[in-house]
C-alpha cells in the first residue's frame, strides 16, 4: 500500500536535485488534502460514487488502471494529497534545456494485487522562455516560448524587472503530484 511517505520522498528528492535557486527565482507550492466516502459502486460497470463531507457527490467510471477495485465496498473511504509547485527561475538555460525547451517527466504508482486501490501520479512539465521585451510602465514583459508566441506577464515583484534584460532566459517548472488511497472508514 502506498503511503503519504512515498509521496513526500518524492518532493523531497525533487527539491534536493534542484539546487540552489538564482537570486531571481520564485518557488511556491500548494497542498490540498482530501476526503470522500464510496457512496455507491457498480463493480461491473465500474461506476464509482463519492461523496464529500457536505454532501457533494462525483460520479466516474473507473478506469481498467485502477488495480484491485472488486476491493471497495460502500463506506470505504478515498483520501488524497494534491501537491502543486511552480518554480520560475531566471537563469542561463542549461545544455539539456536548450536542446529540448518543452520537457515532460511523469511516473506513477499503483497498488499491488490484493491490495486496496492506491496510486501515486507525479508530472513535471519545464518550459524555456526568453525575454523578448520589458514594459516597467505596465510591469511586466512579453516572453517568447519555444515555439516563437509571446505571452505577456505582469511580474508580482516589478523589481524583478530592473535585473533581466531582453534576451534573457526564464525556466518555468511546474510540477504535481497526486496520492490516491482508499481505506476502511474512520481509519
Amino acid at each position: 500500500m502506498l503511503r503519504p511517505s512515498a509521496l513526500l520522498c518524492i518532493l523531497l528528492l525533487s527539491a534536493c536535485a534542484s539546487g540552489q535557486r538564482p537570486a531571481g527565482s520564485r518557488e511556491e507550492t500548494a497542498v490540498r488534502s482530501f476526503r470522500a466516502r464510496v457512496a455507491a459502486i457498480d463493480h461491473a460497470t465500474r461506476v464509482v460514487t463519492l461523496e464529500n463531507e457536505v454532501g457533494d457527490k462525483l460520479i466516474f467510471r473507473a478506469d481498467d488502471g485502477v488495480r484491485n477495485l472488486d476491493q471497495v465496498k460502500v463506506g470505504d473511504e478515498l483520501e488524497g494529497d494534491l501537491v502543486e509547485k511552480l518554480l520560475i527561475e531566471a537563469r542561463a538555460a542549461t545544455d539539456e534545456e536548450r536542446a529540448a525547451p518543452v520537457q515532460v517527466a511523469e511516473g506513477g504508482l499503483r497498488a499491488q494485487p490484493g491490495e486496496k486501490p492506491a496510486g501515486l501520479y507525479v508530472r513535471e512539465l519545464k518550459s524555456v522562455f526568453t525575454v523578448a521585451s520589458i514594459d516597467e510602465a505596465a510591469g511586466g514583459g512579453e516572453l517568447r516560448d519555444a515555439n516563437g508566441k509571446l505571452h505577456f506577464v505582469k511580474a508580482r515583484d516589478p523589481a524583478v524587472l530592473d535585473r533581466l534584460k531582453v534576451g534573457d532566459t526564464i525556466v518555468v517548472t511546474y510540477t504535481e503530484a497526486l496520492r490516491l488511497q482508499v481505506v476502511a472508514p474512520g481509519s
